[in-house]
């Protein structure tokens, strides 16, 4: 006889649920309610990840191609004209898109 550990009630050798408080045996899986994200805090915290890393990828453009440093500036024509739109779409984009996912953590 296999005695029930919540309600010491005796069972049969095989059961796997008690008959008196349909307490079970063995480990059966667990439902826990959770809230359904459309996004959820993983998919934003990659996503402000990668904002940070556009941020810190447009202030490198702004510190070693706009001659803030002791170094020569880049001035082959096709990476300056590059910059003049690249640099502010990484660091506006980035802050955007960083405080975008922390909008998106909730929803």
């Amino acid at each position: 006889m296999k005695l029930c550990p919540y309600c010491n009630f005796a069972n049969d050798d095989a059961a796997t649920v008690c008959r008196k408080c349909e307490g079970p045996f063995v480990a059966q899986q667990q439902y826990v309610a959770a809230k359904a994200y459309l996004v959820g805090p993983e998919k934003s915290r990659l996503l402000r990840g990668r904002a940070l890393s556009a941020i810190v990828l447009g202030l490198l453009i702004a510190v070693y191609w706009g001659e803030y440093g002791p170094w020569p500036v880049v001035d082959h024509p096709a990476l300056a004209s590059l910059r003049t739109w690249l640099q502010p779409l990484l660091l506006y984009g980035g802050g955007f898109l960083y405080a975008l996912g922390w909008v998106l953590r909730y929803i």
